[in-house]
């Protein structure tokens, strides 16, 4: 039996489609803007995610992300609460910042 992400029957490791940029949405920076690449999780997680309207290609912004507790991003001029956990499996990449 083979799982992802352990050795295939050649021995090379399995791949990942999706860029392996390490930044996820608990790192994002107060004021700047970014798009969602994808996320890490279930089924459930990501129809929860969205639902809320941050879905792959979708560009928003961060207006509060103090280290700990939820962060604050306002996407389609909705404003939403992520909360850290979730905001850990959020990929994302820098757009840059907003006047």
């Amino acid at each position: 039996m083979r799982f992802w992400g352990w050795p295939a029957g050649d021995g090379s490791k399995a791949k990942n489609n999706q860029p392996n940029n390490g930044l996820h949405l608990d790192n994002a920076a107060v004021g700047r803007s970014y798009t969602m690449l994808g996320l890490e999780g279930g089924q459930a997680f990501r129809e929860k995610i969205y639902s809320m309207g941050l879905n792959p290609g979708v560009k928003f912004k961060i207006l509060l992300n103090s280290g700990h507790g939820p962060i604050e991003i306002e996407v389609r001029q909705t404003k939403l609460a992520i909360g850290r956990g979730m905001a850990l499996r959020i990929k994302i990449k820098e757009n840059g910042s907003i006047s």
